[in-house]
């Protein structure tokens, strides 16, 4: 059988130093070759980045911001237009009504004049004649006042004129077509005839026509 063979004890314990390499105490040579100097050059490239970074991030969100307050501007519009496009083609169907109702009114004058008051179809003529005032009313349209005002060129469309010592200057003295408003907003202004200055000495002045009522 082979004989082990073992060195000897050193007598203190100890193994014997040529047991294994005796270990390094010598710190990495990389940990401590850097240099202060590049390490601030590394920091100022950081800090320029990071600052190249939020610049940028700056500009994109100035962007985004921009691209929303253009979307909410084109949603106003948008909507303005619609509600604008609304409004005209709701003027434009009550003018047509109104001029169904005005020509119901003026043959309700001439049946006046040849029906008896107790007919039933002038009675009938009497309440569509309500109704359908009462439905504008409702919609939001109402006459303009004209006769006896002063003439006011936003509400009023001046067709003759007239000199009329008796009546204040500009004052309307004949309702040609009635005018009206839709909420506030004129839908059809008033055509008239207007008092243009008093003059006593004239007394042979165009007169308004009675009976020539414009469409």
């Amino acid at each position: 059988m082979p004989v082990s063979r073992k060195k000897p004890s050193t007598g203190d314990g100890s193994a014997d130093a040529t047991d294994g390499p005796a270990p390094s105490t010598a710190a990495p040579a990389a940990a401590t070759d850097q240099h202060p100097e590049s390490l601030q050059g590394m920091l100022e490239e950081i800090q320029k980045k990071l600052a190249e970074a939020r610049s940028r991030a700056d500009g994109n969100l100035a962007l985004l911001q921009r691209v929303a307050a253009d979307y909410e501007n084109f949603k106003k519009f948008a909507e303005r237009e619609r509600a604008e496009s609304v409004l005209r083609e709701r003027a434009a169907l009550l003018a047509d009504y109104i001029d169904s109702r005005e020509n119901l009114e003026r043959a309700l004058g001439a049946g006046e004049r040849e029906l008896s008051p107790d007919s039933k179809l002038l009675k009938g003529l009497q309440m569509t004649l309500e109704l359908m005032r009462s439905t504008l009313e409702r919609a939001g349209v109402l006459p303009i006042e004209a006769l006896g005002r002063q003439f006011d060129p936003s509400l009023h469309e001046a067709v003759y004129f007239v000199q009329d010592p008796s009546k204040p200057e500009y004052s309307i003295t004949e309702e040609l077509r009635r005018g009206y408003t839709l909420n506030g907003k004129v839908l059809r202004t008033s055509k008239v005839c207007v008092v243009t200055r008093p003059a006593a000495e004239n007394k042979d002045g165009p007169e308004c026509p009675k009976d020539d009522l414009e469409e």
